[in-house]
Order: C-alpha cells, then sequence, then structure tokens
C-alpha cells in the first residue's frame, strides 16, 4: 500500500490558517484606525445657566419673585398692624365683635399663605418649563456637532470640590460624580455655546465656558460651609421677611 505523505499538507494548512489569522488582525487594525472610538464631554450647567433663553427667563421670574415678596410683605404688615389695633379695643372674648376680629385677621393671613403657595408653584414651574425646553436644544446641539466629529459618546462633567472636608453633603456631592477626570481637548461646551448664540445673532455675546469654569472654581475655595456645590439649578426663591406664613403664630387677637 503506497503511504501518503502528510507534512506538506499540514504545513500548508498552518500557513493557511496564519494568513486567515493576519489578514483579520490586519482588518480589525485598520477598522480601528479608521473608525477610531472617540469621546467627548459637555458642562451641562454651565450650558445651561449661560444659555440666552434661560438666562431672560431667570431675570423675569427674578423680577416676579422680587414684586411678589414687596407684595406680600406689605400684607403681613397691614395684618399685624390691624392686628395690633384690634387687639387694643380690649375686645371681651367670646362677643361678636371679638369673633369678627379674629376671623377677619384669620382670613387675612390665610388669603396671604395661599397667594404665597400659588406664587411659588408658579416660579417651580415655569423655571422647569423653561429647564426642559432649553435642555432639548442642548441635546439637539450635541447630537449634531457629535454627529459630525463622529463622536460616540458624550457626557456630562462637573467639578465639584469639596473645599470643606468636615462638611459631609460636599464631601458626598463630589464623591457622586460619574466621571473623575478628563482631557480638556475632549470638552466640546464651547462648540454647543457658539451654535446657540449663532442661531440667534449673538456671536458677540458668546460668554467664554472655560473662563466662567474658572471663576467658579475660584469661588468654590471661598465658599461658606453648607453651601451647595455649584451645578444646582433652582428657582429664585420665594420668601415673606426670610420666614413662612404661619396663621396660627401670626393671628393673636387676645
Amino acid at each position: 500500500m503506497k503511504r501518503t505523505n502528510l507534512i506538506p499538507l499540514v504545513v500548508v494548512l498552518a500557513l493557511s490558517f496564519a494568513g486567515y489569522i493576519t489578514t483579520a488582525v490586519n482588518a480589525q487594525s485598520a477598522a480601528a484606525t479608521a473608525r477610531p472610538y472617540q469621546v467627548a464631554v459637555v458642562d451641562i450647567a454651565q450650558l445651561i445657566k449661560n444659555h440666552p433663553s434661560f438666562m431672560a427667563k431667570q431675570k423675569e421670574l427674578l423680577e416676579f419673585s422680587n414684586a411678589k415678596e414687596r407684595e406680600f410683605n406689605e400684607r403681613k404688615m397691614k395684618i399685624s398692624d390691624r392686628e395690633k389695633t384690634l387687639n387694643g379695643l380690649n375686645l371681651k372674648p367670646g362677643t361678636k365683635e371679638h369673633d369678627d376680629a379674629v376671623a377677619e385677621i384669620t382670613t387675612g393671613v390665610t388669603n396671604l399663605e395661599k397667594d404665597v403657595k400659588i406664587a411659588q408653584r408658579k416660579l417651580i414651574t415655569e423655571n422647569s418649563i423653561i429647564l426642559h425646553t432649553v435642555y432639548k436644544e442642548i441635546r439637539e446641539e450635541i447630537d449634531f456637532v457629535a454627529k459630525q466629529a463622529q463622536i460616540a459618546q458624550v457626557m456630562d462633567y462637573r467639578t465639584i470640590e469639596a473645599t470643606n472636608p468636615a462638611d459631609p453633603n460636599a464631601v458626598a456631592a463630589m464623591l457622586e460624580q460619574n466621571l473623575i477626570w478628563y482631557h480638556e481637548n475632549l470638552d466640546i461646551s464651547q462648540a454647543i455655546i457658539n451654535r446657540i448664540y449663532a442661531k440667534r445673532n449673538q456671536t458677540a455675546n458668546v460668554p467664554d465656558i472655560k473662563a466662567l469654569r474658572a471663576q467658579e472654581k475660584q469661588a468654590a475655595l471661598s465658599k461658606k460651609d453648607g453651601e451647595q456645590p455649584r451645578g444646582n439649578i433652582t428657582a429664585p426663591s420665594l420668601g415673606v421677611n426670610g420666614t413662612a406664613i404661619n396663621p396660627a403664630a401670626t393671628t393673636g387677637i387676645k
């Protein structure tokens, strides 16, 4: 029986397999070179705070808040003065005059408290609406820039520094950051804000995001204990002499 020489066949198969592996590796390397996985970061808080629509709405809400505070404080003072006047009459408890006086003051305080809550709700609601509107536009601009630059992923980055290591809230906020560090060349925040202002023909007013971030970092070094870390975007506060209105506490007809 004639013997078959298997050595050349094995060599051919081995060389063929090695060639396949080399081709596959080269193909993967070429693909990776042609389409690298690129990432970028943006500072959403800075983009929102410096968005022209958001700044205009914040100015409007602040003016509304200040006007309402003045109105409510004046009403509170009038109620307090009326209360003193009625108390000076030494009305006898249980009489109609006394009961009417208590009802007058109680109604005034209750209505004031109701109007304060309505104004506070307006501030919160309108702030939420403008945040939603502005965020959607920012997302659209991020989508455009990322696709143009073939960026595969965009992450939010905010610098939160715990200047006081004894403040548990500040330390917790710092530790909860999703992105710890990034190279500044990955930041596309300026490109986003440039497009937002260009759409409104306000290129002369475009803010410098990098400079603003540096200013906030410097301010964070001198902030007081207990202050909120940057990045929190809330509606203007509304209060009456800095305190809540309590009908039970304010109504004091004797």
